[in-house]
């Protein structure tokens, strides 16, 4: 067996190790089959195909990870389609401009047509920034922004990403 912490061999099954004082069998620096390198997430050893994680910080982080990933599916979902809401509403508004103006206009249409447009589009994009990072579980609180704007565009889908980026804050870097 090998010391986890400094990578020396151990006769027997020592409590302490004698090279480093540390307990062999906590940390995760080296594998106690064979000694070689792992990191803090490797769960299996990549020389000897040992298991080296335990109930640790590797299961702790493992559980849940997908309600940021599902968390930003959604915000993406609810805001790319309300993005194309808010750019077709744009172009539509232009047209329809051109028309009422040909007909002799209809005072303040523009003007109520374009207060949608504006925050959809600026909701929309604010939901798909804040979805990629949830999806790749970075800054949380930007994965919450995304997440509360993903509720203004499309809250059926708003509701669940806000609910999951909440649970999911521990698995966020």
């Amino acid at each position: 067996m090998f010391c986890r912490n400094c990578g020396k061999e151990l006769i027997g099954s020592p409590e302490i190790c004698p090279e480093c004082g540390a307990k062999p069998m906590k940390g995760t620096s080296f594998c106690p089959n064979c000694a070689a390198p792992t990191t803090e997430l490797t769960e299996i050893c990549p020389k000897c195909g040992a298991g080296v994680a335990g109930k640790g910080k590797v299961a702790e982080k493992a559980g849940g990870t997908w309600m940021p990933l599902v968390a930003g599916i959604l915000d993406l979902v609810a805001g790319i389609p309300a993005l194309i809401f808010g750019i077709a509403l744009t172009v539509g508004l232009g047209m329809l401009g051109g028309l009422i103006g040909g007909l002799g206009g209809i005072p303040g249409v523009g003007a109520i047509l374009g207060a949608i447009a504006v925050p959809v589009i600026i909701f929309a994009i604010i939901a798909i920034v804040g979805g990629v990072f949830a999806i790749r579980r970075r800054i949380w609180w930007l994965a919450l922004v995304g997440s509360i704007f993903a509720l203004l565009c499309a809250w059926f889908f708003g509701i669940p990403a806000l609910v999951f980026t909440i649970m999911g804050k521990k698995h966020f870097t």
